[in-house]
C-alpha cells in the first residue's frame, strides 16, 4: 500500500471508528470534530493557556497487549497521555466502559491540560467504543481528533507528539 492510499484509509477510519454503530459523517471530510480548512480550537479566545501547553506530550515507547511503557511513566496497561505528562487511565474516574465508552470527562481533561489534537484508541480489537456524547463534544469544540484502533493511534500520537504539536491521547491496550 502506497503512504497516499495509507493515509486515505487513516482519514476514513477518523471519520468512521466512533460512532458506536459504525455509520459515517458522511457531511464533511474532517476527522470526527475537525474543522474542514484544519484549524483547531483550544478554548475562547483570551483565555488563559490551559496547564500543559507549551509542554511536550510524551512519546509511547513500548505497546503490547496489556502493556504500554510511556516516556517518564511507569509501565501500565491504559494512559491518558497530554502535554506535560499522563497518567494511568482509571475508566471509573468518569464512568468509561467498553460501550457505550470513552466519556465527554476523559476528553475534557485532554483539552484542559493542553491538548489542541486527541488521539483516541479503540483498543486492540477496537471494542472500546466512544460514547455519542463525547463526539458531540468533540463537534462542539471543533478539535481535531482521531479515532484509531491502539497501535495505530499510538503510531499516529507518536508522530504527533515528535512533530511538537500538543497531542492528548487516551490508550486502550487489551480489547
Amino acid at each position: 500500500m502506497t503512504d497516499a492510499a495509507a493515509d486515505a484509509d487513516a482519514d476514513t477510519d477518523a471519520r468512521t471508528k466512533g460512532y458506536a454503530d459504525g455509520r459515517t459523517d458522511g457531511r464533511t471530510g474532517a476527522a470526527i470534530g475537525g474543522h474542514p480548512d484544519g484549524a483547531t480550537a483550544s478554548g475562547p479566545p483570551g483565555a488563559a493557556a490551559p496547564e500543559g501547553t507549551g509542554r511536550r506530550s510524551p512519546v509511547i515507547s513500548r505497546l503490547e497487549w496489556g502493556v504500554m511503557e510511556v516516556e517518564g511513566l511507569p509501565p501500565g496497561k491504559d494512559f491518558v497521555l497530554h502535554p506535560g505528562g499522563g497518567h494511568p487511565w482509571a475508566w471509573a474516574a468518569h464512568g468509561t466502559r467498553h460501550s457505550p465508552g470513552v466519556r465527554p470527562g476523559d476528553v475534557r481533561e485532554l483539552l484542559e491540560r493542553g491538548a489542541t489534537v486527541l488521539v483516541l484508541s479503540l483498543g486492540m480489537d477496537e471494542r472500546l467504543r466512544i460514547a455519542p456524547p463525547t463526539l458531540e463534544l468533540l463537534r462542539q469544540t471543533g478539535v481535531e481528533a482521531h479515532v484509531r484502533e491502539t497501535r495505530a493511534a499510538a503510531a499516529l500520537y507518536d508522530s504527533l507528539a515528535a512533530g511538537g504539536r500538543p497531542v492528548g491521547g487516551l490508550f486502550h491496550s487489551t480489547c
